[in-house]
């Protein structure tokens, strides 16, 4: 039983846009039983269930029309164009709640639950500090909190994918001003300290070239646990 649930908590890990879609984030997908993808104003990603199925990557075709998508896929399959590629890591949180502990004495720098009211101000630190896609919706995803000085949002983080028991950490960003007062560390702190509590397991994808962020995900406490390869995608046609 117990090595069943271990397998079934790596699928999601492995294909995480698909789990999510067809899971949590079902209700800001648009697709079938073999592809799905987020609704544009929130976010770029899209899936499909087995990428050696022809039949999923046509019904994908199908709902991304003249779009494009982000595909996390080991090859660009027939009948799409391939605008870019990324390369990365999945991180995975490794330690443990009791490692975790409580919130520090005094709590976390004033973070404030971000919303709707926030996006024209989370679009715009996003455009300035460049974390990944960030869309008009995306706080739609939950979990987002930022800082603010003076009126202008100075950090934010939130969640993103939610396959199965696990939610993705995104969208860590801090303005250029701001940087080296800790705050990256203190609002990624923040968001593990509440995924763990509520009873489920925090993860992050990390750029390959963005060795900065690398280092401080393992300073708290995340490992790698697969190499992704994301492609920008288009149908031809």
């Amino acid at each position: 039983m117990a090595e069943r649930h271990r397998s079934e908590r790596a699928a999601q890990l492995d294909n995480p846009v698909w789990f999510s879609l067809t899971g949590a984030d079902a209700a800001h997908a648009v697709g079938g039983e073999k592809a799905r993808r987020y609704r544009s104003s929130v976010s770029p990603f899209a899936a499909v269930a087995d990428e050696r199925d022809p039949a999923a990557w046509d019904e994908l075709a199908e709902v991304t029309g003249s779009d494009t998508v982000a595909v996390v896929c080991s090859q660009t399959p027939p009948g799409w164009q391939e605008l870019q590629v990324l390369s990365g890591s999945q991180m995975v949180w490794g330690s443990s709640a009791a490692a975790l502990g409580s919130r520090p004495e005094g709590g976390y720098p004033a973070f404030t639950p971000l919303g709707s009211d926030d996006v024209d101000a989370m679009v715009a630190l996003a455009e300035r500090t460049h974390p990944g896609p960030f869309e008009h919706e995306t706080v739609k995803l939950g979990g987002y909190r930022g800082l603010w000085d003076e009126g202008e949002l100075v950090c934010m983080a939130g969640e993103r994918m939610h396959p199965g028991e696990w939610a993705e950490i995104s969208a860590v960003c801090t303005d250029a001003g701001y940087t080296g007062r800790g705050l990256g560390g203190a609002i990624t702190r923040s968001l593990v300290h509440d995924i763990v509590v509520s009873g489920r397991r925090p993860f992050l994808h990390v750029l390959s070239d963005n060795s900065r962020a690398r280092r401080l995900y393992e300073h708290l406490g995340f490992r790698d646990r697969m190499h992704m390869t994301v492609r920008v995608l288009r149908p031809i046609g």
